[in-house]
Parts: structure tokens; C-alpha cells; sequence
């Protein structure tokens, strides 16, 4: 007669039973092993002009706000971190190589800032970009960036009171 092998059969329904019974003993609530969190995108946006503003000529400030990464100074590289760009009537052209400057129209706030003043825009439609660079100046990715228009009026309303009795010359 011939010997038969054990079946390993047994074994493996002991191991399917046990590791069925582990599991219900865990919380219908509570995830299973380590589960990554996907964070959501970071975001800038500038809150002052807003889109579609009309502002008085003379120097403008710009005011923008951050969510899902850090604010530091130029030059840090450290992860989920990086600082701010303006484009004022400006196209951002290539996104791989450092943002370059253009006094006027590019600039750099890489002192950590999240407030820039112009100090003087031009009458006018105007498109304001902003974007956010890693410690070397290159834009993050993905992009972390917003734009608005707005508009500088002609000039300041002049009140001129009529040519009356309080004007005459004595």
C-alpha cells in the first residue's frame, strides 16, 4: 500500500478561520492597516483686488491667502513649503524653469510676505496672477495659482464747488 502525504487542507482552514475571526473582532469603524490620507491641493488667493474690483489710481495693494502649504523666505527648499509671485498684466510662460523678474510686472515676495504694494498702476483693465514658487523659484506642482481682473479708474472724483458768493475774490 502507499503512503499518502498529509492534505494540508486542515491547516489552511485553520488559518482561513483565524484570520476571519481577527478580523471581526475589529471595528466596523476603524480602517485596517495604515491608510494614507489624501491631503487636499494647496490653493492661493488673492483677496484684494477681488475679481472684477474697480480701484482708485496710485499705489494698489494686493493681499493674498494660502491653504495646504507653508509661506517661507526664498531659498527654503523644505517640502510643502513656498512663496509668493505676482504677474501684473503678465503671462506666466513656462512653469519647469524659475519664475524670472521683470521690474513692474513680475515680482518676487520672497522675503515670506503675503502683501505686495504697487506703487502705481496705470488707468486701465488690469490681470493679476498669482502664483506660488518652491525655495529655488520654480512654481509648484501641481500649479497653486489664481488670477484676477480688475480695473484702475481714470483719475480721483474732484468735488468743485459752483463759482458763488464763498469764491469771490476781494
Amino acid at each position: 500500500m502507499m503512503n499518502q502525504a498529509p492534505s494540508p487542507f486542515p491547516a489552511l482552514a485553520a488559518l482561513v478561520f483565524f484570520a476571519a475571526a481577527c478580523a471581526s473582532d475589529a471595528d466596523e469603524g476603524e480602517p485596517m492597516g495604515d491608510v494614507v490620507e489624501e491631503s487636499a491641493p494647496a490653493t492661493v488667493t488673492i483677496t484684494s483686488p477681488a475679481e472684477g474690483d474697480t480701484v482708485d489710481p496710485g499705489p494698489l495693494t494686493v493681499t493674498m491667502t494660502v491653504t495646504g502649504v507653508s509661506i517661507v523666505p526664498a531659498g527654503d527648499t523644505t517640502s510643502g513649503t513656498g512663496h509668493h509671485h505676482l504677474y501684473l498684466d503678465a503671462d506666466v510662460d513656462d512653469v519647469t524653469v524659475p519664475v524670472p523678474t521683470v521690474p513692474g510686472s513680475i515680482v518676487h515676495m520672497g522675503d515670506a510676505s503675503s502683501q505686495f504694494t504697487f506703487e502705481e498702476v496705470g488707468p486701465g483693465e488690469h490681470r493679476l496672477i498669482a502664483i506660488v514658487a518652491d525655495g529655488v523659484h520654480v512654481p509648484l506642482r501641481p500649479l497653486v495659482v489664481d488670477t484676477v481682473h480688475f480695473v484702475v479708474t481714470n483719475a480721483v472724483d474732484v468735488q468743485i464747488a459752483p463759482f458763488g458768493v464763498d469764491s469771490v475774490v476781494r
